[in-house]
């Protein structure tokens, strides 16, 4: 037997397969090689850096603020904004790195996880000790000490 019926002119017409999707064509579509690996630690690598920025400008503040000249030495108020500025440089990048390559992650299922890895380890990092660093000096503003 074979699987081409015969039609009424005499004419063998070939049947085709039924149109059911292929439960293995999803996982082949997701094989191949992961993208943005590269880039995802070079994501990684700024966002460290940026953290560390963010620890010198805290320092700068807290130093001018304690041992600067008389006349241009930073009152309480000032060093906490100099804190605030360095908790922004330390995590609004990782915040926006991990929106970002959600939406990629969206589109291309296949991108290297790399960059949202190294930004919840640098938000890990950069909110604790912010949140200490700030929440000491918002008090001692506060106490006026």
């Amino acid at each position: 037997m074979t699987d081409e019926p015969n039609t009424d002119d005499g004419l063998r017409q070939s049947v085709q397969p039924p149109a059911h999707p292929d439960p293995g064509a999803e996982s082949a579509e997701l094989e191949g090689p992961v993208s943005g690996r590269a880039a995802g630690i070079g994501i990684t690598l700024l966002l460290f850096a940026l953290l560390i920025v963010s620890w010198f400008v805290q320092l700068s503040f807290a130093l001018q603020g304690e041992f600067g000249p008389p006349e241009d030495r930073l009152s309480g108020g000032g060093m906490l904004g100099g804190f605030i500025l360095g908790t922004a440089i330390a995590i609004a990048p990782p915040i926006v790195t991990l929106i970002l390559q959600a939406r990629v992650h969206k589109r291309t299922p296949r991108h290297s996880i790399v960059a949202v890895i190294g930004a919840v380890v640098v938000l890990i990092i950069a909110v604790p000790i912010n949140a200490i660093v700030v929440g000491l000096q918002a008090v001692s503003v506060i106490s006026g000490n």
